[in-house]
């Protein structure tokens, strides 16, 4: 992985020769690709609800707190991209707002994505934040105190109003920071 990548990005995990395959949640989302030969498909379960995700396609899931299910006929070839909390939002800006709309329904992104491309892609995609502070600080410090920090540290990295943050960490993670920091205790 691009050194760039890695304050986004958790890691990438290969899914391969499975027919069934459980992507437990890590207080992120997760961007999966099909890279199966052929016309090869899997069905996605998340929360009771089924989606398929055919062949070369991708789909961005939000894997909070609900673990995502991958089932097939055939054995299946995947990778996914594990974000850290707000990763993805630095990646699909633009798609933010309607998964958190819609949390429990995956997004399709794009088609004929290729897992030796793939830093490539994700850094021709990789934007600047709009935010008036560093959301990957916080996320990171929460990551490091789990339920134990200090909301005094997380107001001086951000260096804005409480209401502030409050609304655009919502935004960009889909949780509070207080509900991110405890499930990332809980998984850790």
């Amino acid at each position: 992985m691009h050194k760039k990548l890695k304050k986004y990005i958790e890691h990438y995990e290969s899914i391969e020769d499975a027919t069934s395959y459980e992507l437990l949640p890590n207080g992120g989302m997760i961007l999966l690709i099909n890279l199966a030969s052929g016309n090869t498909h899997c069905q996605i379960t998340i929360e009771k609800e089924v989606y398929t995700l055919q062949q070369s396609e991708a789909m961005l899931i939000n894997a909070y707190v609900e673990s995502v299910y991958i089932q097939s006929d055939e054995k299946q070839e995947l990778m996914a991209v594990r974000f850290k909390g707000a990763g993805a939002s630095f990646f699909y800006e633009d798609e933010m707002t309607r998964l958190m709309q819609v949390p429990d329904e995956p997004i399709n992104i794009e088609n004929n994505m290729l897992k030796d491309d793939l830093d490539s892609y994700l850094l021709s995609r990789l934007t600047a934040s709009q935010l008036p502070f560093n959301i990957m600080k916080i996320i990171e410090l929460l990551d490091e105190k789990g339920s134990d920090y200090s909301i005094d540290d997380v107001m001086s990295i951000a260096n804005v109003p409480r209401k502030v943050l409050d609304k655009m960490f919502n935004l960009r993670t889909g949780l509070t920071f207080k509900t991110y920091a405890s499930l990332r205790e809980q998984m850790a």
